[in-house]
């Protein structure tokens, strides 16, 4: 295949990149810098969302939602990816694996309301908790994906090596398991934590007061309050923050996966 076929293989990729996310970037870093009367260059909106303490309180308030998020779904996949990917054998595993996955088929907006209305036959109501119960239900295949997969290239050899040396299970968990593990780990806290920071759609509909996420908060600024300087400034701050740490986290990932190889 010659190098001309590639690019024209590509051009569906790159168009649709241009059109949904570098022309939307280079507008919102265009308003991040207008002033919105004068119509001047200005660093005024990011100013403004450093010295307001309510932007810092809702960008706070979101890392520990999504802290928790990340917290819990972890506690949960862990066992269940343990399970499948160590113990669990043919056509059990293959059930397993449907069942934890079945949640992928299904859209983003119907899982949120289904988990609102079975919130509403528990009694619970719109709250802290309910928006948490229902991040982590949503959130939860992508911590138990990497994690099986991380889980799954450990081989019983090595296990029972240990073992036949006297290792017991919690030794087999904290010495053998975990840190062969830590790579599915931190990728499932990447794409938990990214993904729940920013959330918008559970918060708007399970928060009630307490809905009021770096999400909610972006979209009060651009549609609510008309002011884009502002909004445009704190998605492009949060934006580039969210690719940083991306970045970082992906080299010490590759850094550790080949100090293991």
């Amino acid at each position: 295949m010659n190098r001309s076929t590639l690019l024209v293989l590509a051009l569906p990729l790159v168009a649709y990149l241009m059109a949904f996310f570098y022309i939307p970037f280079i507008v919102l870093s265009y308003y991040s810098f207008i002033d919105a009367e004068t119509g001047r260059v200005t660093l005024d909106n990011y100013l403004e969302i450093i010295r307001e303490p309510a932007y810092f309180n809702v960008v706070l308030y979101s890392i520990v939602l999504a802290g928790e998020t990340v917290v819990l779904t972890l506690i949960l996949s862990f066992p269940a990816s343990y399970y499948i990917a160590l113990h669990s054998r043919g056509a059990e595993k293959v059930a397993l694996l449907i069942v934890m996955i079945t949640p992928f088929w299904i859209d983003f907006l119907l899982r949120a309301l289904a988990m609102k209305n079975i919130l509403y036959l528990l009694g619970f109501r719109e709250g802290y908790y309910s928006m948490l119960a229902a991040m982590v239900y949503d959130y939860l295949p992508f911590m138990f994906l990497p994690l099986y997969a991380s889980l799954s290239r450990i081989s019983p050899s090595i296990l029972e090596a240990a073992r036949s040396l006297g290792a017991r299970d919690r030794d087999l968990i904290l010495r053998i398991i975990l840190p062969m593990s830590l790579p599915g780990i931190i990728a499932g806290f990447t794409l938990v934590f990214l993904m729940s920071l920013t959330e918008y759609v559970i918060p708007s509909l399970l928060g009630g007061t307490k809905g009021f996420t770096i999400g909610t908060m972006i979209y009060h600024l651009f549609l609510s309050g008309d002011m884009w300087g502002e909004g445009s400034a704190l998605t492009l701050a949060i934006t580039l923050g969210l690719l940083a740490a991306s970045i970082i986290v992906s080299r010490r990932l590759s850094r550790f996966e080949a100090y293991q190889a």
